[in-house]
């Protein structure tokens, strides 16, 4: 836990600074207003602290008006990490129920069904075709995503693994990886679902889990460890997974612009940047052409930390822009590794620009396949 006086001393810092990081902050670009910014955060923080102003109902709302993608922390240089603040008085919030009701609503609907989407929990995975493959076994923890709305990915996320020879492991009793109450600053309930997610992983007889969100990625590796939830099989991305795989990957050839979107969980918090762009150059033959704001500049998707539970129209605003960017360098293939930014991302695309997980990706340039485009 962070020591109250350094979080005293960095707001401070964070509210007296001429705030230039709001140009490289995605809610000051859906907002233009220096109210969701870092530096408007910070101050609202910072006159809490000193007893000038407490967290109102407007303050509430501009502190949930963060995406917590950390990419002012990247820019900002005395590293003052605000997200992270951010975050803890929202835990706060939570706790005096100070929280927007959207966000109560999300912790309801977790605790219930185990996932975000209202979504019945028995058809959590049960779709998933997986043959009997033989091989090293690995267990795939699907995440909410992919289980519920994104269900192209994560059945090529099977094939793939079994083309490459291993055994799949998925088990119907995975929850919700907590990521999304943890975020928005449920962390008591977002922990009930680590400690049976915990109980349950540890059970199944598999050398690895693998991933394909980075929410849950930095949930089982980063929240679960520090809050003493451990898991007794190491737990990789699928990214860093087929990166150590490369000469066994399926080799297509794609004859349009691919372009790879960092997410913000992989990237800027998990520091996973070549491992997707080894896998696209390998299938593709040529490496992804980049964006102008990429790696530890990319920008979010606008999909993550409730913005999208509670401000919708400027969570799409923010994923229509990172289109235009991807469609500033004439790219026709947008690939990510995250299905909660590809769910995004594509709904805010078009005809001109087909966006895809990085395990479709895979499977469709790399089998040959036609790319599906609608």
């Amino acid at each position: 836990m962070i020591e109250q006086d350094k979080i005293a001393e960095q707001v401070r810092m964070c509210a007296a600074c001429p705030k230039m990081c709001r140009h490289v902050c995605p809610t000051f670009f859906a907002w233009r207003s220096d109210a969701p910014t870092p530096h408007g955060r910070a101050l609202l923080l910072h006159q809490e602290i000193v007893g000038t102003r407490k967290i109102d109902e407007r303050g509430v709302e501009v502190l949930y008006q963060c995406l917590e993608c950390s990419h002012c922390l990247t820019w900002c240089k005395p590293e003052i990490d605000i997200a992270t603040f951010v975050e803890l008085k929202r835990q706060e919030l939570v706790k005096s129920g100070q929280q927007p009701k959207g966000i109560s609503q999300l912790t309801s609907l977790v605790s219930a069904m185990h996932n975000p989407f209202d979504e019945d929990h028995s058809k959590r995975n049960m779709w998933i075709k997986i043959s009997k493959s033989k091989g090293p076994k690995v267990l795939y923890f699907t995440g909410c995503t992919a289980a519920y709305r994104e269900k192209d990915s994560a059945q090529d996320t099977v094939y793939l693994l079994e083309l490459l020879g291993y055994s799949v492991e998925v088990t119907p009793d995975e929850w919700c990886c907590g990521s999304p109450l943890i975020r928005t600053g449920d962390i008591e309930t977002g922990l009930k679902q680590a400690a049976h997610n915990v109980e349950v992983l540890n059970r199944v007889d598999a050398e690895e889990i693998l991933v394909t969100c980075p929410g849950c990625y930095r949930v089982l590796t980063t929240d679960y460890t520090e809050n003493g939830y451990v898991l007794n099989k190491p737990v990789l991305h699928i990214s860093e997974f087929l990166a150590k795989s490369l000469d066994k990957l399926p080799v297509g050839k794609c004859d349009r612009l691919v372009s790879f979107h960092d997410p913000c969980h992989l990237g800027r918090h998990s520091g996973i940047y070549q491992a997707p762009r080894d896998v696209i150059t390998q299938v593709c033959g040529v490496a992804p052409v980049e964006m102008d704001r990429n790696k530890e500049n990319a920008m979010c998707c606008g999909n993550g930390a409730g913005l999208r539970t509670l401000f919708p129209e400027y969570a799409k605003k923010i994923g229509a822009e990172r289109i235009r960017q991807a469609k500033n360098v004439d790219a026709k293939y947008l690939v990510t590794s995250c299905p909660f930014c590809k769910e995004m991302l594509d709904a805010q695309s078009d005809e001109l620009l087909t966006v895809l997980d990085l395990p479709e990706f895979v499977m469709q340039f790399g089998k040959g396949r036609d790319v599906k485009t609608d």
